[in-house]
């Protein structure tokens, strides 16, 4: 994406995934639920498929706080004029995604 990130596009909300998972089981009318790999093991798998500095970079910047991605941003509003659609919202608008 271009632009700088001050310039993404998010929702009006800052979900954790695992709301986003309940959010979705909700629409879906299923039983999902988020479970979380442990670090150890990731950091075991992510390191047979890259060099080890990229893993601690991810790490780095997921895991230990570097970069924050809850941030909510006005750039849809401003683009469009309309206010963005929750997550909710756009989870019912393409349920049919998922199905």
């Amino acid at each position: 994406m271009k632009g700088t990130p001050d310039e993404y596009p998010t929702g009006p909300e800052s979900l954790l995934p695992s709301e986003q998972v309940a959010i979705l089981g909700e629409v879906l009318e299923r039983e999902l639920r988020f479970e979380a790999q442990p670090d150890d093991e990731a950091r075991t798998e992510m390191s047979e498929q890259m060099p080890i500095e990229y893993v601690d970079a991810f790490f780095d910047f997921y895991v230990d706080g570097s970069l924050d991605e809850s941030v909510v941003r006005p750039t849809v509003q401003d683009v469009t004029g309309a206010p963005p659609r929750t997550f909710r919202q756009w989870t019912e608008a393409h349920a049919a995604a998922f199905a």
